[in-house]
C-alpha cells in the first residue's frame, strides 16, 4: 500500500531518491528493452471504424471512434469554464466530477436516442398526428445495408422535422425488404399507415417500382398517400448529364486520381513529390458517385495540382496522361468543368437546409 500513499520527505531525501530512481529506471529500460512492433493495416479494419496514417512506408491502424476522447479533451473543458465564468470555482469543481469514459458516453448517447425515439412516437400514437415519411436505402463502408427514415409533421402549428429510425437490411434491399423493416418499426409504436399523407424517395426501382416499389407498397396500406421524387436527388441527376468532350475529359481526370489513389507507394511518392515543391496539399481526393459535391472537389484539387501531377508523371513514363495535362485545350475544359460544378454544389448547399422547401428550393434553381 506504500505506493498509494503521499508521504513528507525532506528535499534533501526527495532529491537523493530521485535522482536514485531514475538511474534505475534507466538502467532497467536499458536492459529491457523491448523491441517495438506495428500492426499492419488491413482493409478489414474498416468494419471496426479504423483507417490508417502512412509511418516510415508502413500503414498503421488509425481508430477514428473516439467518442470519449473529444468529451475529454473539447466539450469538458469547455463546459467547465462556462460553468465557472458563470458560477464560480466550485460548480466548475462539480463539473469535472463527471465521468466522460467510453461507456458513459455510449451509453447517455442511447439514452439520448431512446427519449427522442419516445418523444416522437408518442405524438404520433396519442395525437393521431398525420405525418410524411422520407425513406433511403444506403450501404455503409462496411458493405452492410440501411433504411434510414425521417418524419416531418405538424405540432401546435408548427412543422416538425425529426429523424425516425435506421433499421439494418440482413438481406436483400427489394421494394418489399424495404416496406417490411418500416412497417414493422411503425407497428411496433402502433402507428398506422392511415396516419402517412406523402412519402418522398429517389428514383430507385425498389422504391418507385409500379408492382413491388416501396411506395407501391404504402399505397396498398393507405390509398390517399401521394408519392414524390426528391427535389434534390432530381437535380443531381440532371447535372449528371454531360456533353461527350467533357465527359471524357472527367472520366480521364478520375483515371488519373485512380492511378495514384488505388496505389499505396505511388501515394506515398506523390506525396514526397508535392512536400518537395511546396504545394498546398499533397494528395488527391476520390471521386464518388453517391456523394454529389465530390467532383467539384476533385477537379480543384487538380487545378491546383496541376504543375505536381505533371512533374509526377514525367517521372513515371507515363505519357497518356503527360499529353492530356500539356494540352491547353483539355485544361481549358478541365477548368470550366470545375467552374461549372463549383456553382452547382453553391445551388446543391443552399437547398439544403432546416427552412427549406419546394418552394424556396425552386427559386434558386430558377435563379441558377
Amino acid at each position: 500500500m506504500d505506493k498509494f500513499l503521499k508521504r513528507k520527505h525532506d528535499s534533501g531525501t526527495d532529491s537523493a531518491s530521485t535522482n536514485t530512481s531514475n538511474v534505475n529506471d534507466d538502467t532497467f529500460n536499458d536492459e529491457n528493452k523491448i523491441k517495438k512492433v506495428n500492426r499492419q493495416y488491413c482493409n478489414d479494419y474498416l468494419n471496426f471504424g479504423f483507417t490508417y496514417v502512412d509511418e516510415n512506408d508502413c500503414q498503421i491502424p488509425l481508430c477514428v471512434l473516439k467518442p470519449h476522447t473529444i468529451a475529454e479533451s473539447l466539450i469538458l473543458p469547455a463546459c467547465s469554464e462556462i460553468v465557472q465564468i458563470m458560477f464560480g470555482d466550485d460548480a466548475k469543481k462539480e463539473i469535472m466530477k463527471i465521468p466522460h469514459s467510453d461507456d458513459t458516453i455510449k451509453n447517455r448517447i442511447i439514452h439520448m436516442s431512446d427519449d427522442i425515439e419516445k418523444t416522437v412516437t408518442n405524438k404520433l400514437t396519442t395525437n393521431k398526428l398525420y405525418f410524411a415519411l422520407q425513406i433511403d436505402e444506403s450501404t455503409d463502408i462496411s458493405g452492410i445495408a440501411h433504411v434510414l427514415g425521417f418524419v416531418r409533421f405538424i405540432d401546435e402549428n408548427k412543422i416538425v422535422n425529426q429523424f425516425l429510425c435506421c433499421k439494418q437490411l440482413t438481406e436483400r434491399t427489394t421494394g418489399q425488404n424495404v416496406f417490411d423493416s418500416i412497417s414493422s418499426y411503425l407497428d411496433k409504436f402502433n402507428i398506422t399507415w392511415d396516419q402517412c399523407v406523402g412519402i418522398c424517395t429517389d428514383g430507385a426501382p425498389s422504391m418507385v417500382g409500379s408492382i413491388k416499389g416501396f411506395t407501391t407498397l404504402a399505397k396498398k396500406k393507405n390509398p390517399n398517400i401521394i408519392s414524390t421524387h426528391c427535389f434534390l436527388h432530381r437535380e443531381s441527376l440532371i447535372s449528371k448529364t454531360l456533353p461527350i468532350t467533357l465527359k471524357s475529359v472527367l472520366d480521364k481526370i478520375i483515371s488519373m486520381v485512380n492511378y495514384i489513389k488505388s496505389r499505396p507507394l505511388q501515394s506515398r511518392l506523390f506525396k514526397k513529390l508535392c512536400e518537395s515543391m511546396e504545394a498546398q496539399h499533397v494528395c488527391l481526393l476520390l471521386h464518388c458517385e453517391v456523394r454529389w459535391l465530390s467532383r467539384d472537389k476533385v477537379l480543384n484539387r487538380i487545378l491546383e495540382l496541376k504543375n505536381e501531377l505533371l512533374m509526377f508523371f514525367q517521372n513515371e513514363g507515363n505519357t497518356v496522361f503527360i499529353s492530356f495535362l500539356t494540352d491547353d485545350i483539355w485544361c481549358v475544359k478541365m477548368a470550366y468543368l470545375a467552374d461549372i460544378f463549383n456553382y452547382l454544389n453553391s445551388v446543391n448547399a443552399g437547398m439544403q437546409g432546416k427552412n427549406e422547401n419546394i418552394l424556396t428550393s425552386t427559386d434558386k434553381l430558377l435563379t441558377f
